[in-house]
């Protein structure tokens, strides 16, 4: 009789995947939280993709017991100047949510290769206002890394459906000087939706905040 396929842990797979020889980052995206529908990873450009994507499949029939389907693999690659700028761009480090009652306060760290900043926000616990107050947080943690003539103003956050995934979509104002920026960002929620949203701050900021670091 077969061995049952092992339990797949979508943090845990990730973590995997990023063990693999020049991959830089991994995104895994499961239906209804199980069955692997999408795996996207951004990697180096010193080997063919179709190799990385061998990789996978090769970890996963070994891993998990699971012949995985090539087609929903997709491998975006940098080139070694792009992997240079993207290490100067700040990084998620760590958040933390403290409820009591009907009170949130929201911790989140941001780090650069220099320095790291954190962000904290404080109000009245609800989920809208949670999404705020975690994007609120994270955008505190980027001004750190700032100068000084320069803010950043949240415009608002939404969480909707597209395609039968949960998005986490951010506006907000870049202000340095007299000059203001208009930015988005946005994140597919895989697991947690407070990542997510540090995620997303993070999309709409860094190729402008990246230039100040």
């Amino acid at each position: 009789m077969a061995d049952a396929p092992k339990e797949i842990r979508l943090a845990d797979c990730e973590n995997f995947i990023r063990q693999i020889r020049d991959v830089i980052s991994v995104n895994i995206v499961a239906e209804n939280g199980k069955e692997i529908t999408e795996i996207h990873v951004l990697a180096e450009d010193s080997r063919n993709p179709k190799q990385i994507v061998r990789d996978i499949e090769t970890l996963f029939r070994v891993e998990y017991g699971l012949d995985l389907d090539h087609k929903k693999i997709s491998v975006v690659q940098l080139r070694k100047e792009q992997r240079n700028l993207n290490e100067k761009r700040l990084k998620f480090s760590s958040i933390n949510l403290n409820m009591r009652g009907n009170k949130m306060e929201a911790l989140v760290e941001l780090a650069s290769e220099k320095k790291s900043c954190k962000g904290q926000k404080s109000g009245v616990l609800s989920r809208q206002n949670r999404l705020r107050l975690t994007a609120e947080a994270a955008l505190q943690a980027a001004a750190g890394f700032l100068a000084e003539e320069s803010s950043i103003v949240l415009d608002d956050i939404a969480l909707f459906t597209l395609g039968g995934r949960n998005i986490v979509c951010i506006a907000v104002t870049l202000v340095r000087g007299m000059q203001e920026d208009n930015l988005v960002g946005c994140a597919l929620v895989s697991q947690d939706e407070k990542e997510a949203v540090v995620r997303a701050a993070l999309n709409a900021i860094n190729r402008r905040v990246s230039t100040d670091i």
